[in-house]
């Protein structure tokens, strides 16, 4: 055997040494994957994720019940503003023995539904009939028209809807009102109903 066949032959053992360092390796790493490593990697992983995602849960949470906070404080703001409406109108009107006092919320209700003073068709009513006791027709306490209603209901939500439509008309004073409700005595008739509208307010 030769120089040159004995330095070969090293040298094929060495790559012989390498690849089965390699192999071996290879073997203990597929092990420990199979046998719990692959456990404990996939438990390191999910929990970073569920962590991730519980923040997420809880960011999105906290914003919700912000806004269903902020909403049911309008809501409940809303309801005392209503609710303050009605006292002052039914005060104001019972205290003068008015008809139309049990009808207080409708009267309050009707305004706000079709956007006009939640005080005007009650003042108008005191002016016109004193509230409902000396009807110019069957539940028309306010002069509306040439005919009676169904019902104080049917009377207050036509009355209410007839006024909305001066409203859209930029008329949205008792003055500027009485030129086409009251022409006759159209400044008496605007001094009377604000005066009375003034009167609900200081309830």
């Amino acid at each position: 055997m030769g120089y040159t066949d004995s330095v070969n032959i090293r040298n094929n053992q060495r790559i012989l040494a390498a690849i089965a360092f390699f192999m071996m390796l290879s073997l203990f790493a597929n092990i420990y994957y199979y046998t719990g490593g692959k456990d404990i990697l996939s438990q390191s992983t999910s929990r970073d994720v569920s962590i991730v995602y519980a923040n997420e849960i809880n960011s999105i949470e906290q914003i919700n019940v912000e806004d269903i906070t902020i909403t049911e404080d309008k809501v409940s703001q809303a309801q005392a503003d209503f609710d303050s409406k009605v006292a002052k109108v039914h005060k104001y009107l019972s205290l003068r023995g008015a008809p139309l006092a049990q009808y207080s919320q409708e009267l309050v209700k009707a305004a706000e539904h079709y956007g006009i003073d939640y005080r005007l068709v009650a003042a108008i009513s005191i002016i016109e009939s004193s509230g409902g006791k000396h009807n110019f027709r069957t539940y028309n306490a306010w002069g509306w028209g040439k005919s009676g209603f169904e019902s104080w209901e049917d009377g207050i939500w036509t009355v209410s809807k007839g006024l909305s439509t001066y409203y859209a008309k930029g008329m949205t004073t008792p003055k500027a009102i009485s030129y086409s409700y009251c022409p006759p005595n159209a400044n008496s008739w605007a001094n009377k109903v604000s005066y009375v509208m003034n009167m609900i307010s200081n309830q």
